[in-house]
C-alpha cells in the first residue's frame, strides 16, 4: 500500500520540486535585471549627452552586467533625472506549467539624479 501511495504522489512531488527550481531561477533573473538597471541608470546619469547616446551607453552597460539575451532597454532623460527600464521575456521550462504559461515578462526600473 505504501508503495502504491508513493507512486501516486511522486509525480506531484517531482513537479513541485521543478517549480521551486524554476521560481528560484526567475528570482535570480529579476535580481540581475534590477542590478543592471541601477548600473545603467548610473551610467546614463553621469553622461552629459543626448537621449540617443545615453540609450547606447545604457545598452552597453546592461550587456556588460548581465548575460541575459533579448533584454529591452528604455532610457528617459529628464532635466534632473535619468530613468532606465529593462524588460526581459523569460520562458517557463517546467513540463506541465510551461505549456500553460509560456513566458513571463520581468521588468526593472531605476532612476538616478543627473550629475551634469
Amino acid at each position: 500500500q505504501a508503495t502504491v501511495e508513493f507512486a501516486l504522489v511522486l509525480p506531484f512531488l517531482f513537479l513541485f520540486s521543478l517549480s521551486v527550481v524554476q521560481v528560484g531561477s526567475i528570482a535570480n533573473d529579476q535580481l540581475a535585471l534590477g542590478h543592471a538597471a541601477r548600473t545603467a541608470a548610473r551610467a546614463a546619469s553621469l553622461a552629459d549627452v543626448s537621449q540617443d547616446r545615453a540609450a547606447e551607453i545604457a545598452r552597453s552597460t546592461v550587456e556588460d552586467e548581465i548575460t541575459l539575451s533579448g533584454v529591452e532597454v528604455s532610457v528617459e532623460l529628464e532635466e534632473t533625472l535619468a530613468r532606465v527600464t529593462l524588460r526581459y521575456r523569460r520562458s517557463i521550462t517546467i513540463p506541465i506549467i510551461g505549456s500553460l504559461l509560456h513566458t513571463i515578462t520581468l521588468r526593472a526600473t531605476a532612476s538616478m539624479p543627473r550629475e551634469t
